[in-house]
């Protein structure tokens, strides 16, 4: 099947591993420029490289070192993928972090920088692109968040930031159908990645691990990136073009959620 994405322009953040770097190589096999952003140059370099360099022919992609909590960074990301490929027609923000720990231990500079991350990155990224979008004719903003942003669990920072995340974007939703900007949520479950937190915890207590997909994974596994990647393509696609404002778990039936 056609998506219909061949040509159009993308842009990741948190691209250098993980979900992100997967969300990047399954938009480029749909034949997208892909634009990314990390914060560590030494990864990046090493991930556009590999975006490049996979397939018969060069992928075009671009990577952008910064952090997208800081507006100056954000805007010359935004302004550099404008001028090598003319247009954004996809964001993806996938970028997050947690910060464990109980209400007394958090200072509140954590909170802020939780929230600066999990929630005002997107909200600046989605503002600085849309107009883009908006001059093509539409485009697609997904936004990364968590089973913990639709039900409890997780780190307080987290969970309370990934929900303000969901309801923002069912807001944005709203406000850009009619200017044919799609705007969804995608909720993944825990998702196994190498040199991640989940491959680290297992490694260090095998008991842990059994216990743990034995009580909440009722396929019997963690999810892999590239299954969270797939319905990222599938909502940048503008054969999604009535999904608007969905929040979509990715999880194995890991959450609880009914809704």
């Amino acid at each position: 099947m056609d998506l219909g994405l061949t040509g159009k322009v993308a842009m990741v953040t948190g691209a250098s591993r993980g979900l992100g770097r997967a969300m990047a190589h399954a938009l480029a096999d749909e034949g997208m420029c892909v634009s990314v952003c990390a914060r560590t140059q030494r990864t990046l370099t090493e991930a556009v490289a590999a975006l490049t360099q996979t397939g018969s022919a060069p992928r075009p992609a671009m990577g952008f070192a910064g952090d997208v909590t800081k507006a100056e960074n954000a805007q010359r990301w935004v302004e550099e993928t404008l001028k090598k490929f003319g247009g954004i027609d996809v964001l993806v923000n996938n970028a997050g972090a947690a910060r464990p720990g109980a209400l007394a231990e958090i200072p509140e500079s954590a909170w802020q920088e939780q929230f600066d991350l999990n929630l005002f990155a997107p909200v600046r990224l989605a503002r600085l692109c849309a107009p883009h979008m908006e001059k093509r004719g539409g485009g697609a903003i997904i936004n990364i968040g968590s089973i913990y942003g639709r039900e409890s669990g997780g780190p307080l920072t987290y969970n309370a930031s990934k929900a303000a995340l969901h309801s923002f974007t069912k807001m944005l939703a709203r406000e850009y159908a009619p200017k044919n900007i799609r705007v969804n949520t995608i909720a993944p479950g825990s998702i196994l990645t190498a040199g991640g937190n989940w491959e680290r915890r297992f490694r260090d207590n095998p008991a842990f691990e059994k216990d743990f997909i034995g009580h909440e994974m009722p396929a019997g596994r963690l999810g892999r990136p590239e299954e969270v990647a797939y319905a990222v393509v599938m909502l940048a696609s503008p054969r999604a073009s009535w999904i608007m404002g969905a929040s979509i778990p990715v999880d194995g039936a890991q959450g609880r959620s009914i809704l």
